[in-house]
């Protein structure tokens, strides 16, 4: 049986806004596209077992994609830090603070890259259904150091009819565009 095209190695590309208009290719990558879950379990005890579990209950998964950006266009980067570029060609840098990032959220396509293009075929991509990019800076000015954009996308359980307990999906249809539109 053969192995699912997304769990060979290789860079990826990042979609944010997956299905809706003004999804956008986030930029170039360094240090990898990193999607990771991890599944709590809390031991039921009992006194005559001492230390030892006798049952365990799952009490949820977190989902977290991390990506780090270098070499951005300004509107890359500006899409990156929730602004737009101003008329007169600068970024403003804004601090952050008390909004819904689930109601802010939107879907995020992985797709791998092979032999230099990103794969056409959707059932190699991954799909999330509920992300937002938390964004920091990392710019440092020296002979050897490149200047990086790192983005931790918080990745919500869906709460859509339909998707409820969801986070997403490996592969779509076949027939997917690359922007979902």
């Amino acid at each position: 049986m053969p192995v699912m095209p997304v769990w060979d190695k290789g860079p990826a590309e990042i979609v944010w806004g997956y299905g809706e208009s003004g999804a956008v290719y986030l930029g170039k990558t360094l240090g990898g596209v990193k999607l990771t879950m991890e599944t709590s379990v809390s031991d039921i005890n009992e006194d005559q077992a001492g230390d030892a579990a006798v049952d365990a209950v799952l009490t949820g998964s977190v989902m977290s994609l991390e990506i780090t950006l270098t070499r951005l266009s300004a509107e890359q980067l500006a899409t990156a830090l929730h602004t737009e570029v101003g008329v007169d060609g600068t970024i403003p840098i804004e601090n952050q603070i008390g909004c819904s990032l689930y109601e802010l959220s939107k879907q995020v396509v992985i797709k791998p890259i092979c032999g230099n293009e990103v794969s056409t075929d959707p059932s190699t991509w991954v799909l999330l259904y509920k992300c937002f990019p938390v964004v920091g800076l990392d710019f440092t000015w020296d002979k050897d150091t490149q200047r990086i954009v790192p983005m931790k996308f918080k990745v919500f359980v869906s709460q859509e009819s339909g998707y409820v307990g969801k986070f997403g999906q490996t592969g779509l249809e076949s027939g997917a565009t690359e922007f979902g539109l």
